[in-house]
């Protein structure tokens, strides 16, 4: 029998190996040829353990999953979930009463204000 996910749990495994992270970067308009500065966000979760990524992916039906190849010989594969942009912003807003981590909860209210404004 599976036993139903609570979202504290999600977020408790977010506050330890989750990430937020916000840049400006410059994008390119071929069609007025020319580049202006762009937010991109994005919010991701890498483990070795497929379930715990699988899950959150399952619970928010947000994002997609992407395959990490070992960086060295003996190290485990993973597995990362991935957002971007609005999907960080719909799921930010289920997750952020649950967050612990100072850093986190920092970061998730600057996407949620810049979503807000």
């Amino acid at each position: 029998m599976k036993k139903k996910v609570n979202i504290s749990y999600i977020a408790g495994l977010f506050d330890g190996e989750g990430c937020i992270t916000t840049s400006k970067i410059m994008k390119y308009n071929p069609m007025m040829k020319k580049r202006y500065p762009c937010t991109a966000i994005r919010m991701e979760l890498s483990n070795t353990d497929f379930g715990l990524v699988n899950l959150c992916k399952t619970y928010f039906k947000e994002g997609h999953i992407c395959d990490i190849s070992p960086r060295k010989k003996g190290y485990k594969p993973q597995k990362r979930w991935q957002l971007t942009h609005r999907q960080v912003y719909r799921v930010l807003k289920k997750l952020l009463p649950y967050l612990r981590n100072k850093d986190k909860i920092k970061k998730a209210k600057l996407v949620m204000k810049y979503y807000e404004a």
